[in-house]
């Protein structure tokens, strides 16, 4: 995924970003149904390789909500389509568990192909775009993405931005090997071990969703980069106490607060991803974010197995803490302020001009 999104996100930019959704749906849905066919461990991981390069159904549909969203309502959009997916992230295990229960291991591929395979039958039927690409104005369409890459690259904000979601994507999973075993060792013996263990994992997805869709509105009304320094340092702070609890109370108390703090910071980024790169080169930019989340979650699980392996479970904490904390600073440092955004997008289109009360944009962008 971290080679294959940017190149999807190019082409999102020239021939629309509605087709990239129902084809990273449709992949999905084939793939899962090749998933529970598999008959053998390498068979298995080639099939996972063809997920990474030819689905990513949410950065696809990312980019479509970016790109179709008006600019003041960017936070409040982004923030409904992350608690969708913190929702899903949280009820998914437990439904996929249960349906292994009752079913077994393969069939729960098959309904999950068939969960995905309608869900692109929907979205191909009622999702209507907007925007008008080039390649539908005449002319042979090429994709030029070695061009679009460099112009998203150009800015320290985009470069920001994404170094932030490589690094939470990073902290978000380096505590994946040693999670469960932590839980184990703060309670040894317990005959629930794999509920409660599967209760700390849930527990921030849960509040993440609430979050997402309150700090959403917020970052409208107050500015994305305020609330986006908020949600780095909450993080930061957040993890530190983790690496001290004495028991799982503690820990799934902490984890819930968690959950708060990171359920604001995806879509917070991905509205100011939106807000400073011109609409014509969104789709492009947002693959190259999922490039960076995948890689930094493909890192996270190293470096975490790593400093646990070295210096005990509990500093895998502190390394999460660090991150999120160089994160808070990048932001501070390197990310434009609300002022400093509507400046950049008059810049981009000359006709459009800022409303103070209302945040909105008139002129030549709006007819």
């Amino acid at each position: 995924m971290m080679i294959s999104a940017p190149i999807w996100g190019g082409l999102a930019d020239r021939f629309g970003r509605k087709p990239m959704v129902v084809r990273a749906t449709f992949a999905g849905a084939v793939l899962a149904f090749a998933t529970g066919l598999a008959q053998t461990p390498l068979q298995l991981v080639i099939i996972r390789i063809l997920q990474g390069l030819f689905s990513g159904i949410v950065g696809a549909a990312n980019t479509l909500v970016a790109a179709e969203t008006p600019d003041e309502h960017l936070g409040q959009c982004m923030g409904t389509s992350q608690t969708v997916q913190y929702a899903a992230l949280a009820l998914g295990p437990l439904a996929g568990g249960a349906a292994a229960d009752l079913l077994g291991y393969r069939p729960v591929f098959l309904l999950s192909g068939s969960m995905m395979l309608l869900a692109g039958v929907l979205v191909a039927a009622l999702v209507r775009e907007k925007s008008v690409f080039s390649a539908r104005r005449g002319g042979t369409p090429r994709l030029r993405l070695g061009r679009q890459t460099l112009s998203a690259f150009a800015t320290p904000s985009t470069l920001a931005l994404l170094l932030t979601t490589a690094g939470s994507g990073f902290a978000l999973t380096v505590l994946s090997p040693v999670l469960s075993l932590y839980v184990q060792a703060l309670s040894p013996g317990n005959p629930r071990l794999a509920t409660l263990a599967g209760a700390v994992s849930s527990a921030s997805a849960v509040t993440s969703s609430v979050a997402a869709f309150a700090i959403g509105h917020l970052s409208d009304r107050f500015g994305q980069k305020t609330v986006l320094q908020c949600c780095t340092v909450g993080a930061a702070l957040i993890f530190v106490p983790q690496a001290l609890v004495k028991d799982v109370g503690q820990l799934l108390l902490l984890r819930s607060v968690q959950g708060i703090f990171l359920g604001g910071m995806l879509p917070t980024v991905n509205a100011l991803l939106a807000r400073v790169t011109a609409p014509a080169q969104r789709g492009v930019v947002f693959g190259l974010a999922t490039s960076a989340r995948a890689g930094g979650r493909a890192a996270g699980p190293l470096v975490g197995a790593a400093a646990a392996n070295g210096w005990g479970m509990p500093s895998a904490f502190l390394v999460t803490a660090s991150i999120y904390a160089l994160l808070a600073m990048v932001v501070a440092t390197m990310v434009p302020s609300r002022s400093s955004q509507r400046q950049a997008e008059a810049e981009r289109d000359p006709g459009a001009v800022p409303s103070e009360e209302t945040g909105t944009r008139t002129g030549s962008s709006s007819s």
